[in-house]
């Protein structure tokens, strides 16, 4: 039997969470600006960097009021991904999405993870901790190639991502947007723009979680964990393609429009 999706209600949550999960929408915002920025910034030859989320973590630390912007990234961070953890009991919520539910659950709890791994390294930064090493994704690698079949684990895990990506780039221009924004709030005109900035956005992390499968699988393959790596090492493998600063910079401009996507969930989202 097809899966009914059944309308978005505000009020699911308490109205104290539901503001901790806009910080989160916001603070997820910030983060895909900053790596986008920064990626433009390179292509467009007025410096710049390739750089991830912790990179970005760093780069809020300089700014003014960035200890104090840091702890508010990383609360909202962590109410995020408890929200989005909180979707392996809260089926009605997951039936409301599109896709199969059991999918659903597993794409929860890998983004309360990550997203609750980022969380706690902002807080971490703000009580005036040391910034991680930068992205392990090769650390991780090395380490489960010591396992038995651990070689093939990698290969699987970064054909799984890189499906990820696939599917989200279908999502990005087959999904009903809107139906997560409070259209109420939003002039028809205002929600298409909105919607066409989601659907590059999501896009554009598609392909970029696309080319991070790509590398974790290649490394599984060679038996070589340097040659994995997680969204700055895929930004720079776009970049080694032919006309590679054109594809970076329309790559960076995604990400920024998933940025400002993020954002108007902060604002519009239906909690």
């Amino acid at each position: 039997m097809a899966s009914v999706t059944m309308p978005v209600q505000a009020g699911d949550v308490r109205p104290w969470m539901a503001r901790l999960v806009r910080v989160g929408y916001a603070a997820k915002g910030v983060l895909y600006l900053l790596i986008g920025g920064l990626a433009l910034q390179l292509a467009l030859g007025e410096g710049g960097r390739l750089t991830d989320t912790t990179g970005a973590l760093r780069s809020v630390v300089d700014q003014p009021f960035g200890l104090v912007l840091l702890a508010a990234i990383g609360v909202g961070l962590l109410a995020y991904a408890a929200w989005e953890f909180s979707a392996m009991f809260w089926l009605p919520r997951l039936r409301r999405r599109e896709g199969t539910v059991w999918l659903r659950q597993v794409g929860a709890v890998v983004k309360s993870v990550g997203y609750g791994a980022v969380g706690w390294e902002a807080l971490h930064l703000a009580m005036g901790g040391r910034a991680s090493s930068g992205d392990s994704t090769d650390e991780y690698a090395r380490e489960a190639m010591q396992w038995p079949l651990g070689r093939w684990a990698v290969v699987a895990v970064g054909l799984g991502i890189a499906v990820y990506g696939l599917v989200q780039v279908r999502h990005a221009w087959q999904a009903r947007l809107g139906d997560d924004l409070d259209q109420s709030a939003l002039r028809p005109e205002g929600l298409g723009w909105v919607v066409t900035i989601g659907r590059l956005g999501i896009g554009a992390r598609g392909v970029v979680f696309v080319a991070i499968g790509a590398l974790l699988a290649g490394a599984g393959l060679d038996g070589r964990p340097s040659q994995a790596g997680g969204m700055a090492e895929a930004l720079g493998k776009i970049l080694t393609q032919p006309f590679g600063t054109t594809l970076l910079a329309i790559t960076s401009v995604g990400l920024i429009c998933f940025g400002v996507w993020q954002l108007m969930h902060a604002r519009y989202a239906r909690v």
